[in-house]
């Protein structure tokens, strides 16, 4: 989308379902603003039905029946919805208006196989050659402090406003401590 971070995080939910020692909310809502738009990001851990529809002969990541599709993350923009997961992807176009000169895009789907291995492979490789990793280190930084950021203000149950030059929130302290935890002897020293 061509920015770095977003301006604003809000966050609701809470563990409605799961009864364990866990800490991460089962049921998610997490609004972010950037400049020039907004994304929402949501998850329900309720059941095994994920992002929803399935496609005659499409494989699906850690699904155990013809009816499940437990993981994968979906994207809904103006022209269509992206469907994805570890093992392939689903294209759904956005119906053609009437009246719309517009072309819609095409229907397209993928199956591939899971490349977590390969993955974790060239991160070994890149420490012991000292070589940068195929997933770039900033992009990889960028994209986990989103998550982080929306379980902060789910935390705190505020609305927060980000500063991502100096990767504080700028409205509140004990958000910021969240940011980071004190580390355990002997990995301490830094």
């Amino acid at each position: 989308m061509g920015v770095t971070a977003p301006k604003t995080v809000a966050a609701s939910g809470g563990r409605f379902s799961l009864r364990d020692d866990g800490e991460i909310p089962d049921v998610l809502q997490v609004t972010y603003e950037y400049p020039g738009f907004v994304m929402s990001y949501e998850t329900c851990l309720l059941n095994g039905h994920g992002v929803g529809g399935r496609t005659p002969g499409m494989k699906y990541y850690n699904a155990k029946d013809i009816e499940d599709r437990p993981n994968g993350m979906a994207y809904y923009g103006t022209n269509g919805a992206l469907y994805a997961d570890r093992i392939g992807y689903e294209i759904y176009p956005e119906p053609k208006r009437p009246g719309s000169s517009a072309q819609p895009i095409e229907r397209t789907q993928m199956n591939t196989t899971d490349a977590t291995r390969e993955h974790a492979a060239n991160f070994i490789e890149c420490v012991r050659s000292r070589r940068m990793p195929n997933a770039e280190v900033e992009i990889g930084h960028r994209s986990t402090t989103v998550a982080h950021l929306g379980n902060i203000a789910f935390k705190t149950g505020k609305k927060l406003h980000w500063n991502a030059e100096t990767e504080e929130f700028t409205d509140d302290g004990d958000a910021s401590k969240l940011l980071a935890r004190q580390a355990r002897k002997p990995w301490d020293m830094i």
